[in-house]
């Protein structure tokens, strides 16, 4: 029963995160059952609880909402990312600053002002000590995600920056850029590592596999491009798209590269003979965010059509489609 037991726990914990985001935690903090109405009458928390108190009133559908919180910012979000043990939240906007936010709380934790633009993307260094950012200001800011301080400024691109990405050792950062090029850094020195160059417009979205050995983008020139992170070569041009690539990201095993499009379609990507493996059908508007389940076997996206589509990853079928953005 040792499965049973885990999901059990995880659903618990779930169950905590979602008490403690709604309005009910600060008026009744010891009463965890204010919470039961909503959540949802067939899971293994309400079945063992529910019967407890036969009495509590119970909200029809109310547990159908895939929120497990909304943290509220004052200006514009362009981009998000979860720490590593997804206790942390980082975010980057139009207000040009970078914010770390507690997931439990929704609390915001630090707020990490230096840029001078729009920051369009962001991302925790594995060990979650750092923050790395880029911004329209064209520059690739790491910060000390424990204090606040900007630890290392990156200069180098002639454009906005689009995307930033930390390698699973945390040593190197990549950033693409409006320039056309793909950057990998130092992050300790902040020197400039190797320059990619090969699209022929702007590049949207950068991420490394998984050993770090490689590097994947994608461009408005509708192309996805997977790079040696070591040498600077071109090691595949995937091409299918019928519009601009907007996101990118490589499988946790790196043998699969996902790409979503202004063509409103997700492709599966075999990352070593670049053939097309899915063609994922179902947003209705431009897809501006993909990314693997941590197995592999499901794939997220998000679209300009205010959905998030779960895949299956090995048929292509649709699983969920999640609804709530306005």
């Amino acid at each position: 029963h040792a499965a049973e037991t885990l999901s059990l726990w995880q659903e618990a914990l779930k169950f905590c995160q979602f008490f403690f985001g709604g309005a009910a935690s600060a008026y009744t903090p010891h009463v965890y059952i204010s919470a039961l109405s909503c959540w949802n009458p067939d899971s293994g928390v309400a079945q063992i609880w529910q019967p407890q108190f036969p009495l509590i009133p119970k909200v029809t559908g109310a547990y159908e909402s895939p929120h497990v919180m909304i943290i509220k910012t004052p200006n514009e979000v362009y981009s998000i990312a979860t720490s590593s043990d997804g206790k942390q939240v980082v975010s980057g906007g139009y207000d040009k600053t970078v914010c770390i936010w507690d997931a439990l709380t929704g609390d915001l934790v630090k707020e990490l002002k230096g840029h001078t633009d729009h920051v369009q993307s962001v991302a925790f260094s594995p060990d979650r000590k750092q923050v790395v950012s880029g911004s329209d200001d064209q520059t690739v800011c790491i910060w000390n995600a424990l204090t606040g301080d900007l630890v290392k400024e990156l200069k180098g691109h002639t454009n906005y920056v689009s995307s930033v990405a930390f390698s699973a050792n945390g040593k190197q950062v990549v950033s693409g850029s409006f320039d056309k090029t793909v950057c990998i850094w130092d992050a300790l020195t902040g020197d400039l590592v190797k320059e990619l160059k090969r699209h022929t417009s702007y590049v949207s979205s950068v991420a490394f596999s998984p050993d770090g050995k490689q590097v994947v983008s994608g461009s408005y020139d509708e192309t996805v491009c997977i790079w040696d992170a070591l040498t600077g070569e071109l090691v595949k041009e995937l091409q299918g798209h019928t519009s601009g690539v907007q996101s990118v990201a490589f499988s946790q095993d790196g043998k699969q590269v996902l790409s979503g499009s202004f063509d409103k379609t997700v492709h599966i990507w075999d990352a070593m003979t670049g053939d097309l493996v899915k063609e994922l059908k179902g947003h209705t508007d431009p897809v501006q965010s993909v990314a693997f389940s941590p197995d592999g076997k499901q794939v997220v996206s998000g679209s300009i059509d205010k959905t998030v589509c779960i895949w299956d990853a090995l048929t292509g079928d649709l699983v969920k489609e999640l609804k709530g953005h306005t």
